[in-house]
């Protein structure tokens, strides 16, 4: 009796402790997640580095990028911005 007793603690404590089966798979879903984080991250610094080099290279490129992010215009320029109406009408 004795001996079934502390194999049951045995098996207890080797799928439910610390170290035990479930919190290997939930360790192993982390991983997965944020190997995937990992893979977005860098292809978005990818694509940045990318932009960096063509608005380095390309005085024209900066100043498209400069004039949409920033709202800059030339001397004598007017900017036009368009608005999407959603077609229900605000209370004021």
């Amino acid at each position: 009796m004795l001996l079934i007793f502390l194999l049951f603690i045995l098996v207890l404590a080797f799928v439910f402790g610390d170290r035990g089966i479930i919190e290997i798979v939930k360790t192993q879903r982390q991983i997965k997640d944020l190997q995937q984080t990992i893979a977005k991250l860098e292809a978005e610094k990818r694509k940045l580095v990318k932009e960096i080099e063509i608005l380095r290279a390309n005085p024209l490129a900066l100043e498209k990028k400069a004039r949409e992010k920033l709202w800059l215009m030339k001397k004598n320029e007017k900017v036009v911005v368009l608005v999407k109406d959603d077609g229900e009408p605000k209370d004021e």
